[in-house]
């Protein structure tokens, strides 16, 4: 394996600049594009570029046949990465590789290109020694970060390629611990909403008008405060909970295996205080139970000095993760029907939905997963773990319920890879032994 070059594409990959989320980086969406059309093209797979307008991030389609007889593997990543900011928390720069002192800096390096790399170099490998023994159908999307919005859309325009495989890796997950491998078998959904609230042409002085004039800033606190119970964490939207799926034991007994003590959880995060939720121990809080969180609010005057004024206008956005058995159209509905009914009369409000994804849950007991977890065992020698994770990747779902076909969530960051957050970063011996598990599992 030749490492020097495999650091190379990798350093390339990462200087590009892919970021979804902003319509000014549309030319970088181009180049990764462009970057990983000519490694598959290298590697004599029959690419396509699959695309549905022009502002939306195409789909690369790859195919490469050993044996009609043989088995087809699908190979899912995605090429957009966050944003960089705050840039002056990062140590090293974001859109260049930097490796130093066993870890791998980058943006985008743990989420997911450094994962891509890992894929392309081991089936180079396979590829050039002649042990590729599967087929292959390789494909990257570049909204992950966004919602994965037009991905169900792309998929359908390339099913006679997808259609293909007979199972879908996804290596956009981590490690328990350095040389501990696991597979999830769930994620939560995703419900994300602004609402945008006004109560005035203009803004006005607090002092002539304080007690006559609603503030929506504080009707947004006070309606915030009214989905979830601080004490309890329960969210307090009628029958929110309602459809949840009972945890059987034996899945219980699973999660206890990837448990996590309070303080290990306060070192990996750097967060003062661990909470919980409905008197469960809090490790099992983001894998089994829905969420309610706020990410912005922003309104009125915030400068330097004083400026006395109720402002006409603001805004909050705020998030909920689902899990089994709800649905976002249920959830949706019972968000808006609470904000109507929560918000004070007389306000003009708009609630908008900028990225919903259903949750994902798979059955553990098929070949693929089985297989994959005994090959993980083998190469980092501790028996693989099953785990659900509190985060949302799209393409599991929209995968599994256009295809049928197993879904399996792994990959070799560790836990504090730091992924949508400063010095994101890839543990340098995990990356390389990903390769060789990788080499195993496709050959």
């Amino acid at each position: 394996m030749d490492r020097q070059k495999i650091l190379t594409n990798l350093n390339n990959f990462l200087s590009i600049q892919s970021i979804s989320a902003d319509p000014s980086y549309s030319s970088s969406i181009s180049s990764a594009v462009e970057f990983l059309q000519n490694q598959l093209d290298h590697l004599g797979f029959q690419v396509k570029i699959i695309r549905s307008g022009h502002s939306t991030p195409p789909l690369i389609v790859a195919v490469r046949e050993v044996s009609s007889s043989a088995k087809t593997i699908g190979i899912y990543g995605h090429y957009d990465v966050q944003p960089a900011d705050p840039l002056s928390q990062w140590h090293y720069p974001p859109f260049r590789l930097t490796v130093k002192d066993g870890k791998m800096y980058g943006r985008g390096i743990a989420d997911n290109k450094g994962h891509i790399i890992q894929n392309l170099s081991a089936l180079q490998e396979l590829i050039t020694t002649n042990k590729l023994t599967n087929n292959l159908v390789v494909f990257f999307e570049g909204e992950e970060e966004t919602g994965s919005v037009n991905l169900e859309k792309l998929l359908k325009k390339a099913k006679k390629y997808i259609l293909k495989a007979d199972t879908f890796f996804i290596t956009d997950t981590g490690m328990f611990a350095k040389s501990i491998s696991q597979i999830f078998y769930a994620l939560r959904g995703l419900v994300y909403l602004e609402l945008k609230v006004q109560v005035a042409e203009h803004d006005l002085h607090s002092g002539l008008y304080g007690n006559q004039i609603i503030n929506p800033i504080l009707a947004i606190a006070h309606l915030l405060s009214k989905i979830k119970d601080s004490v309890t964490g329960d969210i307090l939207i009628p029958n929110f909970y309602q459809n949840l799926r009972k945890i059987p034991a034996k899945e219980l007994n699973l999660l206890k295996k990837v448990k996590r003590s309070v303080d290990n959880i306060k070192t990996i995060s750097g967060a003062y205080q661990i909470i919980s939720a409905r008197q469960l121990p809090s490790y099992l809080v983001t894998k089994i139970l829905p969420s309610f969180d706020v990410h912005g609010i922003n309104g009125g005057y915030s400068g330097e000095g004083a400026k006395t004024i109720i402002p006409s206008t603001a805004s909050v956005k705020f998030s909920f993760r689902l899990v089994e058995n709800q649905t976002v159209k249920e959830i949706e509905q019972k968000i808006r029907l609470f904000v109507k009914a929560n918000l004070p009369q007389g306000v003009r409000f708009d609630l908008k939905t900028l990225s919903a994804d259903e949750p994902f849950y798979t059955n553990l007991d098929n070949f693929f997963v089985q297989k994959t977890a005994a090959l993980l065992s083998d190469h980092f020698g501790n028996k693989t773990l099953f785990n659900r994770s509190g985060g949302s990747i799209p393409a599991a779902e929209i995968l599994q319920r256009l295809f049928q076909k197993p879904i399996i969530l792994t990959g070799f960051t560790l836990p504090d890879d730091n992924i949508h957050a400063p010095n994101e970063n890839y543990d340098e011996e995990m990356f390389w032994s990903g390769i060789e598990a990788l080499k195993k599992i496709y050959g």
